[in-house]
C-alpha cells in the first residue's frame, strides 16, 4: 500500500508537472476514509473513532541509521507516503486484535507456515 501512495504522487505530478497536485496529505485520506467511503465502508473503517473496527498499524518514522529512508524526516506525513515500506511496520491491529506487535507474530506459527509453503512448493 505504502508503494501505491507513492506511486499516487509521483505519476500525478508527472502527468501535471508544475500545476498544483495532490500532496502526500490527500494520498493518505485516499487510501483511508475516501476508500472506505468508496466501498460504502466508511461507518466501519477508514478512520479511527469509537464504534468502528480497530484496523491500525503503527509504523517506524523514527531518524536513526538502521531506518535510514526517514533521513531526515522534515515532513512525517510526506515521509509515510514516499519513503516508508512494509518493513516499517511495526505493529499490525485487525477489528481490535494485535496480530503483529514489535514485528513479532502473535498467534501465528510461523515455523508451520514455512513447513505448509514448503509442501506446496514441492
Amino acid at each position: 500500500m505504502f508503494e501505491t501512495m507513492k506511486i499516487a504522487c509521483l505519476i500525478q505530478g508527472g502527468i501535471h508537472e508544475n500545476e498544483p497536485r495532490i500532496t502526500a496529505k490527500d494520498v493518505i485520506r485516499m487510501a483511508t476514509i475516501n476508500g472506505a467511503k468508496l466501498l460504502g465502508l466508511e461507518n466501519k473503517v477508514g478512520s479511527i473513532e469509537v464504534g468502528k473496527d480497530a484496523d491500525i498499524i503503527l509504523v517506524d518514522v523514527k531518524e536513526k541509521l538502521d531506518n535510514i529512508t526517514m533521513l531526515p524526516n522534515l515532513n512525517e506525513i510526506a515521509n509515510l507516503v514516499y519513503n516508508t515500506t512494509g518493513k516499517n511496520v511495526l505493529t499490525t491491529i485487525v477489528k481490535g486484535n494485535i496480530l503483529m506487535e514489535n514485528r513479532k507474530l502473535k498467534n501465528i506459527d510461523l515455523e508451520e507456515i514455512l513447513e505448509k509453503c514448503k509442501k506446496i512448493y514441492r
